[in-house]
């Protein structure tokens, strides 16, 4: 890591601990962090043999799609562009969603007992056709959409436990003639106030954005999309924009651009398919997971060279929020298209964040069965699941296979592996910050890891914590037939010491 990376992480880990301590706990219902460290990077591993990095899709259920537009206020086009969130008792789930209909969005409600059965609830706050007993949330003009929720619950003001950024065109005279994203409050996340009359966030956004909070430094995060001159094409990518006030955001900068690989896509024998056929990052939900942050990027591969293509969803990760490292190629997709005649052949999209159940992360996207340029079609709300830090492994098969990782700092307690080994071994020893093995814990003490677990705990005999030493000490994974999730060193996740 750079001089400038590490003392970025510094400044944040200083930044967090001065967070009040209600925000900085957790306990807002899209908290997904925690003290597991993933291999889905490079970041923490000082050398790796004998291994090789497998990206895992989610797994889509098969009674998909779970919602659809069958409303005539959603006009068969109902996505979830927005966010799903747990219930405030844990149990059952919420979904702030939007749909395009009579030329005009709309922003909708739903919630379920088993995350599979949805219903609509009559909310009584918008009037359509005559009655109000549908589940449109707020109707601001004709064209805000793009629900960003967040759980607020740390908020002295009991009117604003919840928060929603939302975009708008700002088209509609005389109060919405801005362009930008709009801030709204809410005691329950069903009745909305706005927070101002002019956007939070306004400076060239593009019309897609995703809003989180961010637990490990104690902000809001954005990422919207942003247009900029990539090799001879205007393309969208992706802006990063934060900030601890909600009402006032710093105008964003740009992060992410597509590269020559992503180009590919939209190539035949090295040529492109079609002339101006080039790919777009449409968007990036990018959230706090555990010790680091993942992101779900929108790959836009345009075919045509207009704006026709498919978008499906592709694995990037991050230790700050800002930088973020792309899957290695040939970066198959995370989250891909249906096969052809499936409901959501055509595009895909994720919510703000997915949720974490058990050994299971839990991710509600939005399909449609048309690509980007295609009018009409239909569109609706799946379930995908994926184990838990499941996004990539470092696998190895019969010959042998090393991961060390970093020195690390603040290791403690039992040491928790997330891994599979049906037909081999994983097997731990522990380094103190010169390499050398500490008495007691080589690989020829640790009881090997069989079968297959989200959780299990390491043993050398008869310790069954990590030792106490001065200063850092470095992890050896040993793996046969065996591929390996993650680790969690104490209650807390650990640092990368002296870089």
């Amino acid at each position: 890591m750079s001089s400038s990376r590490w003392a970025l992480c510094v400044l944040m880990a200083a930044f967090a601990a001065s967070i009040p301590a209600p925000a900085r706990a957790g306990g807002h219902l899209g908290d997904l962090t925690g003290p597991w460290v993933l291999f889905v990077d490079d970041y923490g591993i000082a050398e790796k043999a004998g291994v090789v990095r497998t990206y895992h899709a989610f797994e889509k259920d098969a009674r998909n799609p779970v919602l659809s537009g069958d409303k005539p206020w959603e006009g068969g086009l109902a996505y979830v562009y927005g966010t799903v969130l747990p219930g405030e008792d844990g149990a059952g789930y919420r979904m702030w969603y939007h749909s395009w209909a009579e030329g005009e969005y709309r922003m909708l409600y739903a919630t379920s007992e088993d995350g599979v059965h949805w219903e609509k609830p009559a909310l009584g706050l918008v009037e359509y056709g005559g009655s109000s007993a549908n589940n449109i949330l707020f109707r601001r003009t004709h064209e805000n959409h793009n629900p960003q929720v967040i759980h607020t619950p740390w908020d002295p003001d009991p009117a604003r436990r919840y928060k929603m950024v939302y975009f708008e065109y700002g088209r509609t005279p005389p109060h919405f003639t801005v362009t930008g994203y709009y801030g709204a409050a809410s005691p329950d996340g069903i009745h909305w106030t706005d927070v101002k009359d002019t956007p939070v966030l306004r400076d060239d956004p593009g019309d897609v954005g995703n809003f989180v909070w961010d637990a490990h430094a104690g902000r809001y995060l954005g990422y919207p999309k942003k247009f900029t001159e990539v090799r001879g094409y205007r393309r969208r990518c992706v802006g990063y924009s934060a900030t601890t006030d909600f009402e006032s955001w710093p105008p964003s900068k740009l992060i992410l651009t597509p590269d020559e690989f992503d180009d590919q896509l939209v190539q035949r024998g090295g040529e492109p398919m079609h002339e101006g056929a080039h790919t777009d990052f449409y968007g990036l939900c990018g959230f706090a997971y555990e010790s680091m942050y993942i992101g779900f990027l929108w790959m836009f591969p345009i075919t045509d060279g207009g704006s026709d293509g498919p978008i499906f969803v592709e694995l990037v990760s991050s230790h700050d929020g800002v930088h973020w490292t792309r899957q290695e190629e040939p970066r198959p997709p995370i989250l891909p298209v249906g096969p052809d005649g499936a409901w959501d052949d055509g595009m895909v999209f994720t919510p703000n964040h997915p949720l974490v159940e058990g050994g299971a992360i839990r991710l509600y996207y939005g399909g449609f069965d048309v690509t980007h340029g295609v009018d009409g079609g239909r569109a609706g709300v799946g379930l995908a699941t994926l184990r838990k830090d499941g996004f990539a492994s470092l696998d190895a098969g019969a010959e042998e296979g090393v991961v060390t990782t970093k020195p690390l700092a603040g290791c403690s307690g039992p040491l928790r592996v997330n891994f599979r080994a049906e037909d081999g071994s994983v097997r731990v020893e522990v380094l103190d910050a010169g390499g050398a093995v500490v008495p007691g814990y080589g690989r020829g003490d640790c009881a090997p890891l069989v079968g297959d677990s989200i959780d299990t705990a390491v043993s050398w005999g008869e310790r069954r914590t990590l030792p106490e030493v001065d200063g850092a000490l470095r992890l050896r994974f040993v793996l046969q037939n065996a591929s390996l999730y993650s680790f969690a060193a104490g209650a807390s996740a650990p640092g990368l010491a002296g870089e």
